[in-house]
């Protein structure tokens, strides 16, 4: 009996542990799931807290990566515009220009040509003038003048070329020699490089007959550096500095320059101005060769006259003569013959 109930007792106590952990357990595990819990709520709101700070965050790269994007685009157009720029600068082109001009004052208009031309940084390359003047001999001067003017102040030469008289006729030139100059410069640079190897093998060699064939090959490399060279210099020449031809022609009247008629108004209106002027040319020439010419003319006139005189008189006298034997002759042919009478032999 006394093992028995030591036995039960045992029973209850182990059973009591058992129901005590069971509410231990569940206890903790409630608390665990409510700490889970909250943990998790914890987590959510740190996780939408960093959503809404990543978002936050990448407005302002969004807005920065724009702000780069246009920068880009704007340097790019830039840079495009800049390389346009470079290669039109690269540019090898010859202009020349040329002119035709009337003037009323000549000697004004040859020192307006030589101070623009100096003012501008150019130079006479060439002129000549003919012609000794209206006020001297009567006659119109002319002048040639060849000048050359730095390219990037030809704008302002014809600006100003209106100043030096009435300008008649204007044209205009341009050559790109880009092609031919680069190709020069590559083949200069080329024989340049050959001329350095001949030059380094001719200190190298030892026989005379290498020596003789490297000079001879040298001769020649310098001739063509010598002509490529002075390609390139006149090419720079032409290009850094335009050629402007003038011809300068001194008027006493200056020539109106009259537009092209198009409508048949037009036309007739020009036909009639060009008919009164010839018209008006004939008279003044008429006039002027009456008036400038009246000594001759006046002594013509009385030669004329005395020659007209003379031969009216001497035509009088061989009429009278023939008049005078005619009436010689009338009487002896018209007598009447007697009878009987016979005419004397």
């Amino acid at each position: 009996m006394k093992n028995r109930k030591e036995f039960l007792g045992m029973v209850s106590v182990l059973l009591c542990t058992v129901i005590i952990s069971a509410f231990a357990a569940c206890s903790s595990s409630g608390s665990s799931a409510a700490a889970g819990n909250k943990s998790t709520a914890l987590h959510s709101t740190n996780a939408a807290s960093t959503a809404a700070a990543g978002m936050a965050d990448a407005a302002p790269e969004k807005m920065a990566d724009a702000t780069t994007t246009k920068e880009s685009g704007t340097a790019q157009s830039t840079a495009t515009t800049s390389a346009a720029a470079a290669a039109l600068s690269n540019q090898k082109i010859i202009q020349n220009l040329s002119y035709q001009i009337e003037t009323l004052k000549f000697d004004d208009s040859i020192q307006k040509i030589q101070s623009l031309s100096a003012e501008l940084g150019g130079y006479v390359q060439d002129s000549s003038v003919s012609g000794k003047g209206v006020q001297e001999q009567g006659s119109l001067r002319s002048a040639s003048y060849v000048l050359r003017i730095p390219q990037g102040k030809l704008d302002q030469f014809k600006n100003s070329a209106g100043n030096i008289g009435n300008v008649l006729n204007f044209t205009s030139s341009s050559e790109n020699v880009s092609e031919k100059y680069f190709d020069t410069e590559a083949r200069l640079k080329s024989l340049r490089t050959q001329q350095e190897r001949l030059l380094a093998l001719l200190k190298k060699s030892g026989s005379l007959t290498d020596v003789i064939a490297l000079e001879k090959a040298l001769a020649d490399v310098n001739y063509q550096i010598e002509q490529f060279t002075g390609t390139l210099r006149q090419y720079d020449s032409l290009i850094g500095f335009s050629t402007v031809s003038i011809q300068l022609n001194e008027v006493v009247k200056p020539t109106e320059v009259e537009n092209i008629p198009v409508t048949l108004g037009d036309k007739i209106a020009r036909q009639f101005k060009d008919s009164m002027r010839s018209l008006g040319n004939f008279g003044e020439g008429l006039l002027v060769f009456l008036i400038g010419g009246a000594p001759i003319i006046l002594l013509l006139a009385v030669i004329a006259a005395v020659v007209i005189f003379i031969i009216q008189k001497k035509k009088k006298r061989a009429n009278k003569k023939s008049e005078d034997f005619m009436a010689l002759l009338t009487p002896s042919e018209t007598k009447p013959e007697k009878d009987g009478e016979h005419p004397e032999k």
